[in-house]
């Protein structure tokens, strides 16, 4: 009974990590109608930091948590600038596709990279169902970017390269935390993670010369969209993993697709085309054929 209460509170947390992200897709999307991607990055990251900060202090982990290898603080750096490239990548999709929906289907191939980087950097080894899996995800981000038009230039949904660029360096990031999440606390991943796409955030600002005015509709979302997203999803995410299996958690949180896909439809009234829709199917399937298949090995 016991395990079976701690196994249902592992479920219950990767279902608000799903919620939370489709939270982010939106609250995103709507900021970003009235601001730049970097005007963005301060006032999400900005709220981001202040809360996983908090969090820190109150709980009085900054005590060990920063008492680190040299070495480990190196890693931490790469991770710092992985997150930089995929998370201005994909807000910068999210600005560019009109339906959220197809960034998360996208996003979506991520699952079927990391598998393919355990083969080639960790000498994972996986059997035929999974390498079949694997492929049939790629094949349904493919049918998703695609945007079925014989003209060339148009051939694919503008900002899906970018979904691309993310979801490469969010897997290299889900390799490089695997290796050392015995000493980077999930914590510290978060607070890292926040604090360098602020830094950044407002570097670029002053390298572009944007301005620091933001309009209040921005900056009240923002308030809200930051504690949903950076601080209670990461938490609901990470704290998930200390109960049910990693795959399980992977399974669950493919479902933010359908998610999105239904809030978009509710909320602004967008749909993809039917091709597209199958092919999210395909990514998520791909995806929980390959987890549930490792998981049985």
């Amino acid at each position: 009974m016991f395990n079976n209460n701690l196994q249902l509170k592992g479920y219950v947390l990767s279902l608000i990590s799903v919620f939370t992200a489709a939270n982010t897709y939106f609250s995103s999307k709507y900021i970003l109608g009235f601001i730049t991607v970097f005007q963005f990055g301060i006032l999400w990251y900005g709220f981001g930091l202040i809360y996983n900060s908090s969090a820190i202090v109150i709980s009085g982990k900054y005590k060990t948590l920063f008492f680190l290898p040299k070495k480990t603080y190196f890693v931490l750096s790469i991770f710092a600038i992985l997150e930089i490239i995929a998370t201005t990548a994909f807000f910068k999709a999210i600005k560019l596709v009109e339906n959220p929906a197809i960034v998360s289907f996208l996003g979506n191939i991520s699952p079927a990279l990391v598998v393919v980087l355990g083969i080639l950097l960790l000498k994972e080894k996986f059997n035929t169902l999974e390498k079949i899996g694997i492929l049939i995800a790629l094949i349904g981000a493919f049918l998703v970017s695609f945007k079925w038009t014989l003209n060339i230039d148009k051939l694919f949904v503008a900002g899906s390269e970018y979904v691309l660029i993310s979801a490469i360096a969010v897997s290299i990031n889900v390799i490089i935390a695997k290796k050392n999440i015995n000493q980077i606390k999930p914590e510290l991943l978060s607070i890292t993670r926040v604090f360098a796409l602020f830094v950044f955030s407002v570097i670029a600002i002053f390298t572009l010369n944007q301005n620091f005015t933001f309009p209040p509709q921005a900056l009240i979302i923002a308030m809200y969209g930051a504690f949903v997203g950076p601080f209670l999803g990461a938490y609901a995410q990470y704290t998930a993993l200390k109960y049910i299996s990693a795959s399980k958690v992977m399974i669950i949180q493919a479902s933010k697709s359908f998610v999105i896909l239904i809030f978009a439809f509710v909320l602004l009234g967008l749909w993809p085309i039917w091709i597209q829709v199958v092919g999210g199917v395909l990514t998520v399937s791909g995806i929980v054929l390959v987890t549930l298949n490792k998981k049985k090995n």
